[in-house]
């Protein structure tokens, strides 16, 4: 049997090596989680890239119906870092929730902070279509047993931002 020539071996090498990176998803390559903005563009594709559980978060995203836009905000009430906004828009098929995160934290927070609100996204998306801010705080009043006001946590959010910030602390870059 006749030798595959250099030329050929090559080709072979780089297709595969192309078919390789374009397996790998990168933040741009994302249809339900988007961001207008550069900064919380290049968090997503860091946090992508080093922690397995934003990888799974934003995956699971991904195959579900729904768009997630994410905004920055200078300034979020009572001391938040991040909020998934009460009120979805788009249609019983495809949900459209807004995620704002606060621009002055630390990169490595931010992402963690951003994983939790992805959690929070999924907490939704599980649910079910909820039509209204009323019937989002019935979900996250379920969720949360602690809640004193309309500031909602729940045990899977914080236990996302604990696992994140581990992940990213054993993964430095």
């Amino acid at each position: 049997m006749p030798r595959p020539s250099w030329s050929r071996w090559i080709a072979a090498t780089c297709f595969c090596g192309f078919a390789l990176a374009a397996s790998r998803a990168t933040a741009s390559d994302f249809l339900h989680v988007r961001s207008d903005d550069a900064s919380i563009r290049d968090l997503l594709r860091s946090g992508y890239d080093r922690s397995p559980t934003f990888r799974a978060l934003v995956d699971d995203i991904e195959s579900r119906p729904g768009i997630l836009y994410i905004e920055p905000a200078v300034k979020l009430s009572r001391g938040m870092h991040g909020a998934l906004l009460h009120a979805v828009g788009g249609s019983l098929e495809i949900p459209i929730f807004r995620v704002l995160l606060k621009t002055n934290l630390g990169r490595d927070e931010a992402m963690a902070i951003l994983a939790h609100e992805l959690q929070h996204v999924l907490e939704v998306l599980r649910a079910g279509f909820l039509a209204d801010a009323a019937a989002m705080a019935r979900l996250f009043g379920a969720l949360d047993h602690q809640t004193e006001d309309s500031k909602f946590e729940t045990e899977d959010a914080r236990a996302i931002t604990s696992r994140v910030q581990s992940e990213l602390q054993a993964n430095r870059r």
